[in-house]
This record gives C-alpha cells, sequence and structure tokens, in this order.
C-alpha cells in the first residue's frame, strides 16, 4: 500500500453524512437503485448500479463486523438519516464523522493484520506500461529524493479527486487528481470530466481551506435554507424542498446569490435545539463553533463548493480499466454508478463495494506485497515557474469559467488560458506540487474541453446557452484517451 500522505489523510476521512444501503425494513435493493437512477439523470449505467447497491448490505455489516460503529436506534438496529435524492432513510452514519470511524476503523486493523507493506509519503509520478499492460508504479520518496519502482502484476489507484482544481473546495489539499492524470498518461480511457459535484452547503469561511460542510444531514433532520430576506427559497424550487438532488440545490443557491448580490445564502437549524445538534453532530457544531456561530442560536452562512469529480478512469464492474493490469477505485474512477450527478452517500458505498471486487478478482488475500526497487533519480533541472502564481491563476480560471455555472463563452476563455498553461506539461519536474500543478493543469484541459463538448444542461453540468437537457443528442458518455479523438459512448456500453 502506497499512500501520498499519512495512511489516515484522506477524502474519505472528510466525510460527514454517511454511507447509504438498502438495510431497512422499509428499504429495498430495487428502491436504492431507482433513487440512484433517477438523480443520474439519464447518464447511470444500469448494471453499475445494480451490482454496487446489491452488495450494499452485506459489504456493510462487514463493515460493522470489522469495529465500525454505525449510530444504532432504539432497537439496536442502524439508525438510518435521510438525504437529499433518496425516497427514505437510508444512510448509516457515525454521528456525524462517518468518514473518519470507517478510515480509522480500517486504517487500525490494516496495522493490526500487518498483511501488506505500508509505503506513506510517497508520490505517484507515473503508471508504467510494457505494450499495452500496466506492469507496476513510478513513485518519488520526496524525503529520501529517491524514485522507486513497485514492479506488480496489478496495479490499483485508489487516488481520490481533484477538488484543488477550484478557488473553493471542501477536498483536502492532496486532492489533485495525481491517479486520473497519470493513467490517462498510461493510455486509460477517461470519461465524464465535465460532471463535478459542488456541495450546496460548505461553510462560507474565507479563510477555511477546505471549507468545512454543514453536512446534508442537517437538511435531513429538518434544517432549512434561507435567502437574505429569511425566505425558504427552495420550497418554491422544488417539491422535495431543502432534500432536492444536489445539483438543484447547488443551482438555486446559485440563483439567489447572484439575484440579491449576496456571497451566501443561510442554513438555520435552530428550531432543532441544542441538545439533539450537539448529539447528532457533534463535528459540525464544533465546525460551526469555531467559526463564531452556535446552530442552535444563529444562523449560518453556507455557499456551493467544489466537492467531488463525478468523473474519472473508466473501470468495469470489478475495477479494471482500459489498460490491462490497471484497476481503479473510488473517487478516481468512473464506474457509471452516478450518471451526471451523484446521489448522496453512494460514494462512500462505490469505493466500498468496487473495493471488495476488485479483492475477490485479484484474491488479494493470497498475493504477497510486491517488492520495490529502488532507482536513483537522473539529475533534474526545474522550469522556472511561478508555482503559486500559476496555481491561483488556474483555480481562478476554473472557478470563474468552468464551475456551476458555464457556457460557450466562459469556456472558450478557460480553453483558451488553461491551454497556453498546458505548455508546463513539457517541463521537468522533479517535486510533489510541481508534479501535482501538472496534473492538476491536465485534469484542466480534459475538464474545460469535456464541458465544452457537451451542449446541454445535465445534472451537475449546466449550461446557460444550452440550458435544457437532450437526451437524443446526449445520452452518451464522453470518453478520452491520449491520443485519441474524443468518442460518445451509449449508456450501457462504458467500460465494455
Amino acid at each position: 500500500l502506497v499512500t501520498k500522505a499519512r495512511v489516515s489523510e484522506t477524502n474519505t476521512w472528510y466525510a460527514q453524512g454517511g454511507i447509504a444501503g438498502a438495510v431497512g425494513e422499509a428499504d429495498s435493493v430495487e428502491l436504492h437503485v431507482a433513487d440512484t437512477l433517477e438523480v443520474g439523470q439519464g447518464l447511470c449505467e444500469p448494471d453499475a448500479v445494480r451490482a454496487i447497491v446489491g452488495e450494499a448490505p452485506a459489504a456493510l455489516a462487514k463493515l460493522a463486523e470489522r469495529g465500525v460503529a454505525f449510530d444504532l436506534g432504539e432497537k439496536g438496529v442502524f439508525a438510518l438519516a435521510r438525504e437529499g435524492g433518496h425516497s427514505l432513510p437510508r444512510v448509516l452514519h457515525a454521528g456525524d464523522a462517518t468518514g473518519a470511524e470507517i478510515q480509522n476503523k480500517l486504517a487500525r486493523a490494516l496495522h493490526e493484520l500487518g498483511a501488506a507493506q505500508v509505503f506513506e509519503e510517497r508520490f505517484l509520478v507515473d503508471v508504467l506500461t510494457a505494450g499495452d499492460r500496466c506492469v507496476g508504479a513510478l513513485v518519488l520518496d520526496p524525503r529520501a529524493k529517491e524514485l522507486e519502482v513497485f514492479w506488480a502484476d496489478a496495479i490499483i489507484l485508489a487516488t481520490g479527486g481533484s477538488g484543488q482544481l477550484y478557488r473553493v473546495t471542501t477536498n483536502p489539499g492532496i486532492a489533485t487528481g495525481d491517479g486520473v492524470a497519470a493513467a490517462w498518461r498510461a493510455g486509460a480511457a477517461i470519461a465524464d470530466l465535465e460532471f463535478v459535484q459542488f456541495h450546496p452547503t460548505a461553510l462560507d469561511a474565507a479563510s477555511a481551506r477546505p471549507r468545512p460542510l454543514m453536512t446534508e444531514a442537517l437538511r435531513g433532520e429538518g434544517a432549512y435554507l434561507l435567502d437574505a430576506e429569511g425566505r425558504r427559497f427552495m420550497l418554491s424550487a422544488h417539491e422535495a424542498g431543502e432534500l432536492a438532488p444536489r445539483d438543484v440545490v447547488t443551482r438555486e443557491i446559485q440563483r439567489v446569490m447572484q439575484r440579491q448580490g449576496v456571497t451566501h445564502v443561510w442554513l438555520d437549524a435552530r428550531h432543532l435545539g441544542e441538545e439533539r445538534l450537539r448529539k447528532r453532530f457533534p463535528q459540525v457544531w464544533h465546525l460551526a463553533h469555531e467559526a463564531g456561530f452556535d446552530l442552535s442560536r444563529d444562523l449560518v452562512p453556507v455557499a456551493p463548493a467544489a466537492h467531488y469529480a463525478v468523473g474519472g478512469i473508466v473501470i468495469d464492474a470489478d475495477g479494471r480499466t482500459s489498460v490491462p493490469g490497471l484497476y481503479a477505485s473510488g473517487e478516481c474512477s468512473c464506474s457509471g454508478l452516478h450518471g451526471a450527478n451523484r446521489l448522496a452517500s453512494n460514494s462512500l458505498l462505490e469505493g466500498l463495494v468496487t473495493s471488495r471486487r476488485i479483492s475477490r478478482v485479484l484474491g488479494l488475500d493470497e498475493v504477497p506485497p510486491p517488492p520495490a526497487r529502488i532507482v536513483s533519480p537522473d539529475d533534474v533541472t526545474s522550469a522556472v515557474v511561478d508555482l503559486e502564481r500559476a496555481l491561483g491563476t488556474l483555480q481562478a480560471v476554473m472557478t470563474d469559467f468552468v464551475g456551476v455555472a458555464r457556457s460557450g463563452g466562459s469556456l472558450e476563455e478557460a480553453a483558451g488560458i488553461v491551454d497556453e498553461m498546458s505548455l508546463i506539461l513539457g517541463a521537468t519536474f522533479s517535486r510533489p506540487f510541481e508534479l501535482e500543478l501538472q496534473n492538476l493543469a491536465t485534469l484542466a484541459v480534459l475538464l474545460t474541453h469535456a464541458a465544452w463538448l457537451r451542449t446541454e444542461t445535465r445534472g451537475v453540468h449546466a449550461r446557460g446557452d444550452f440550458p435544457t437537457r437532450d437526451d437524443e443528442r446526449w445520452r452518451v458518455h464522453t470518453v478520452w484517451k491520449r491520443g485519441e479523438d474524443p468518442a460518445e459512448v451509449p449508456v450501457g456500453r462504458l467500460g465494455r
């Protein structure tokens, strides 16, 4: 196991709301499938949805068996919360720090079992190929200033998203799209990068990076969204009100902010009471308190922030990419589960189930960890680039022109800038933050051109010049491979 930072430092750790699964008496796999397909707006892969959602109950039971302490109700069964897009409560949670609970228990098991060698604080430079097959990974040890080659019959990328493409994000600083960029360079198919989910309710605290989430589960408990005049604006925007799918809530918040000339709307949880809020949402209570807000007494300012990369490396139901020997799981992948808009709390589920399926395919319990061969890096000279300024420019362009609201004009302007910035891809870099910038520039170019290509509004991709969904033309995945023109793959064919 090779990790960019420490084992504990992941996007998973930040997941507050929970993990979805049809484990309630009134629920069923079929209903969970239906909700996922509905929110995905015609772009989900039905086979992938059924495979992942269908395995959820068994996978969640295994997590609980491994010691993950999901909250229980009065009868000793899982306490379930409801979030946006779900037709009934089905989200398992551990307070409001579900991701941290899962992360911590699995990391503890990893160390206690001692079944794998762990290499922390290593940077993935590239996936290595021979012919058309993946044969290993080139990894940088920044402290030793050495390159390591990990030869392997299979490489599994679980490298998370690319939230650092945007100025305002809920993602930690390590989320720079390294795995997706490396897979792209290795010739793997990449799909649906234009679909970037913005979480509607990040705390509007300019100094905080990443932006703290005011979890969707707050609205599931009954919290309201108010505009500058104190009105619950979501009631007239969608029949589900504050529990509408995330793309709907995010765009409505954006419209309200633009119309009223403000930088945030208000989250109102005062009527839930201090005792209930402290008990159910201790982490959110603490985050709000640190920012100077009392959830039981104050309105809390919230605004959308870049949250989740829906697209990524194309995989089949067992995590295989288009490059033999290369697998992917979680946010860096594109299984087709999420379609055009991820259903809340399906992300932890996807990573959990896909990883289980990869493990079964590869028989990982029987394979010893591959040895590492240390090689000395060539003498390299970094290009002269003002890295901080370049990153700031990239984030500003993506936020202003390729964010929640897009248009042909904004995308054309963004393309001109990011294409020019892509010149740094030809530079020779040797330090992690330089390599991160190259990876972000790679994804910025691909994402911008993918957004320009899709001339419709669907899910989290909103084009002001093409404001309607166009199933006749665009019920397809946009798939990109290095050195090839973009392909349009019909729904039902992704990963095949």
